[in-house]
C-alpha cells in the first residue's frame, strides 16, 4: 500500500510538471568516477622531453602525461576542444613549443588550431579554410609558417601560420577527402596527399599535382604516410588494403601483405632499428624484414589507430586505440600494456544497482568492453569487470540478473555469466520488467521469459521500437504508432506524435521523443503533456527521484516530493547523456564520451 501511495503521489505530481519548475540547487560539483579509457585519435611527444606526451581523443579532449604515460591528466580544461574529434596533434618543427591540431566534427565541419601552453589554451588558425573536417596537417621543417591542411574537400596550404589559407587542389576536383600528407624531408616543396583512393604529388609546393598511382590498388584508402630514416627515397603507405612501400619518392609501390590476418591498416611507423610497425583494426603487426612477412603480436581485439615514438627512446612506443585507450610497449612493439590511467574517455551504456553493487555497461571499448563493478554503490571500482559483449541493457526480474548485449542475453550465474541460447547470438536492444514479467526486444522481435526461457511473444505491426508493462498489458511502439497487448489482442492507440517511445514511470505511461513527453494513466486517459521540443526520458530506478528527462540541451530531474523537475547544471552536452541512477542521495550519470560522473543531489 506505501509503494502504491508513493506511486500515486509521484505521477500525480509529474501531471503537474508543465506549471512546477523547480530551482536548481546551490552548484554542487560533479566528480568522474574511475572507470579508465579513451578513444586515442592522436598523439605527440615533446620534442625536448621523451617523458611529456599528449594524446587527443574523438570527444576533444586533450590528455598529458609527464612521466612517459604512466599516468594522466587533462592538459588544460577537462574537454579541451569540446565537440571535435582530435585527428592530429604536430608538434611544430621551427617552433618547438607550439602544439597543431587538425579537428573535424562526427556530423561535418572541420577546424585547425594551435596551443603555445601544451594545450592549455587555443588560437584559432582557420581563416579561409571551409567548414569541413581537417583529417591531419603537415607542417614543412626549415620553412616557418608553412603548413598543409587534409580536409574532405582536398589540400589547402598556409604559408602565414594558418592566418590565410589557399585550396591548392582546386584545379583536380578527384582530389577529395585527404587523410594523410608527407612532406619529403630532404626536399621540402614535395608533398604527398594520401587521398580515399589515391595518391597524389605536388613536387613545387603545392602548386601542381600529379597522381602516382603504379602499383596501388584503385581504391585504397590511404591511412598513413611514412619516411624511412636513412633512405631518402622510400616510403610506406597503410591503407585499407594492407600496406605498400615506395623507393621512388612514390612514383611507384609494392604491395605487401605476407602475414597479415587484417587487411585494413589504420597506422604505421618504422623505428631506427629498421623493425616495422603496423598498426590495424585487429592488432599490431610486426616486420623485421623490410616487410616482406608480418606477425601479430598483442591483443587482436586492439585497434591501433595511430602510432608515436621519440627518437631519443625508440624503443617506448606509444600507441592510440579505439575505444581502448592507450598502450605502450617497451621492448620495440614485442609486448604491449594499457596504460590509461586517468582517461575518462569512456562510453557508457547503462546502469544499474543490484544490492550493494553498482553495474556499469562500457561499450566500444574493445577488451575492456563489459561491466564494471562497484562493490560498494558506487564509491569504488574494480578492476576484474566481466568482459561480455557489448551491454545494451540491465534487467533484475525475481534475483535474477540479465544482460542484453550485441551478441543476445546472458544472465549472471554466481561470479560468471552465461550465454542464454534462447535469443541466439542477435542483438537485444532492451529488457522490460514488469512485476511477475519480463520481456526481452531485438531490432524485429520482442520476446518474453517463461518457465522455459525466453520465447516469440507475437506482434503484427512493424518493427518494436520500445515496449513497457503497464496494468495487464505490453505497451509497444513502432515507427506509426502505439499499440496495447493484452490477452493475444493488439489494440492500435493514437499518440501525440508518431515515432516514439514508450517508459513507465509508477502507474503512468510516458511517450516520448521528436515531439516532447506526454502521461496518461490507463487504457482511455488522455494525453497529459509534459514537454514539448525533442525530449528523452531516462529512469533513475529511485523513488524519490524516478526520472531524468532531457529536452534540447536541458537536463532536468523529477523530484517526486516536490513536484518539480529540477534543472541541473551538466559539465558534458546534454545529447551524451546516456544512462541515469540515483542510489544513496547521488546521482550518477552514464555518458557518451565522458566516462562516469556523480554528483550529491
Amino acid at each position: 500500500m506505501a509503494r502504491r501511495a508513493l506511486e500515486s503521489l509521484v505521477l500525480a505530481a509529474l501531471l503537474t510538471f508543465a506549471a512546477a519548475h523547480g530551482e536548481e540547487p546551490p552548484s554542487v560539483p560533479w566528480q568522474t568516477l574511475p572507470i579508465w579509457g579513451a578513444d586515442v585519435r592522436s598523439i605527440a611527444v615533446e620534442p625536448g622531453d621523451p617523458n611529456l606526451v599528449l594524446a587527443g581523443t574523438s570527444a576533444g579532449q586533450l590528455y598529458l602525461s609527464r612521466d612517459a604515460g604512466r599516468s594522466w591528466g587533462p592538459a588544460g580544461p577537462s574537454v579541451a576542444l569540446p565537440g571535435w574529434v582530435i585527428g592530429r596533434l604536430e608538434f611544430d618543427p621551427n617552433r618547438p613549443t607550439r602544439i597543431w591540431a587538425a579537428l573535424w566534427g562526427i556530423w561535418g565541419g572541420g577546424h585547425v588550431v594551435s596551443s603555445d601552453d601544451l594545450g592549455r589554451t587555443w588560437a584559432t588558425r582557420a581563416a579561409g579554410l571551409p567548414d569541413q573536417p581537417v583529417y591531419t596537417l603537415a607542417l614543412v621543417p626549415g620553412k616557418p609558417g608553412w603548413i598543409y591542411a587534409a580536409t574532405i574537400g582536398g589540400v589547402y596550404g598556409s604559408t602565414d601560420d594558418g592566418a590565410s589559407w589557399t585550396h591548392l587542389t582546386a584545379a583536380l576536383p578527384e582530389i577529395q577527402k585527404v587523410t594523410s600528407l608527407w612532406i619529403d624531408p630532404n626536399r621540402p616543396e614535395t608533398v604527398i596527399a594520401g587521398t580515399w583512393r589515391r595518391a597524389y604529388r605536388s613536387e613545387d609546393g603545392g602548386r601542381t599535382w600529379n597522381g602516382v598511382f603504379e602499383g596501388m590498388v584503385l581504391d585504397s584508402e590511404i591511412f598513413s604516410l611514412t619516411s624511412i630514416l636513412g633512405r631518402p627515397d622510400e616510403l610506406w603507405a597503410s591503407t585499407c588494403g594492407w600496406v605498400y612501400r615506395s623507393v621512388n619518392r612514390g612514383t611507384s609501390w609494392e604491395r605487401f601483405q605476407q602475414g597479415f590476418q587484417e587487411r585494413r591498416t589504420t597506422s604505421f611507423t618504422a623505428l631506427p632499428g629498421g623493425r616495422l610497425l603496423a598498426g590495424t583494426v585487429a592488432g599490431l603487426y610486426l616486420s623485421d624484414d623490410n616487410g616482406k612477412t608480418w606477425r601479430r603480436v598483442g591483443d587482436p581485439g586492439v585497434s591501433i589507430l595511430t602510432i608515436a615514438y621519440h627518437p631519443e627512446q625508440p624503443g617506448r612506443i606509444y600507441f592510440g586505440t579505439e575505444g581502448s585507450g592507450l598502450w605502450v610497449s617497451t621492448d620495440n612493439g614485442e609486448t604491449l600494456y594499457p596504460s590509461t590511467n586517468g582517461m575518462t574517455n569512456v562510453r557508457i551504456s547503462t546502469l544499474s544497482a543490484v544490492g550493494d553493487e553498482v553495474l556499469v555497461g562500457v561499450t566500444h571499448a574493445g577488451p575492456f568492453s563489459g561491466l564494471h563493478r562497484s562493490p560498494d554503490r558506487g564509491r569504488s571500482f574494480k578492476s576484474d569487470f566481466a568482459t561480455l559483449p557489448p551491454v545494451l541493457d540491465l534487467a533484475t526480474h525475481r534475483g535474477r540478473l540479465f544482460a542484453a548485449t550485441e551478441r543476445g542475453i546472458f544472465e549472471r550465474r554466481g561470479s560468471g555469466w552465461h550465454w542464454m541460447r534462447d535469443l541466439g547470438e542477435g542483438r537485444v536492444e532492451e529488457l522490460i520488467e514488469g512485476g511477475p514479467r519480463l520481456a526481452a526486444r531485438t531490432p524485429d522481435r520482442l520476446y518474453e521469459l517463461g518457465s522455459k526461457g525466453f520465447a516469440p511473444r507475437p506482434f503484427k505491426h512493424g518493427i518494436p521500437r520500445s515496449a513497457a508493462y503497464l496494468g495487464n498489458s505490453l505497451w509497444v511502439t513502432d515507427s506509426a504508432a502505439l499499440y496495447r497487448l493484452s490477452e493475444g489482442t493488439n489494440h492500435t492507440l493514437e499518440t501525440p506524435f508518431p515515432g516514439g517511445r514508450v517508459a513507465r514511470i509508477g502507474d503512468r505511461l510516458i511517450y516520448w521523443g521528436l515531439g516532447g513527453a506526454f502521461a496518461r494513466s490507463g487504457d482511455d486517459a488522455p494525453w497529459s503533456p509534459l514537454t514539448s521540443g525533442p525530449t528523452r526520458f531516462l529512469p533513475t530506478a529511485d523513488g524519490r527521484y524516478p526520472a531524468l528527462l532531457i529536452a534540447g540541451e536541458s537536463v532536468q530531474l523529477f523530484d517526486a516530493t516536490s513536484g518539480a523537475f529540477i534543472p541541473l547544471t551538466v559539465p558534458i552536452p546534454a545529447r551524451d547523456v546516456s544512462a541515469a541512477l540515483v542510489l544513496d542521495g547521488r546521482l550518477f550519470l552514464g555518458t557518451s564520451g565522458y566516462g562516469l560522473l556523480v554528483r550529491e543531489l
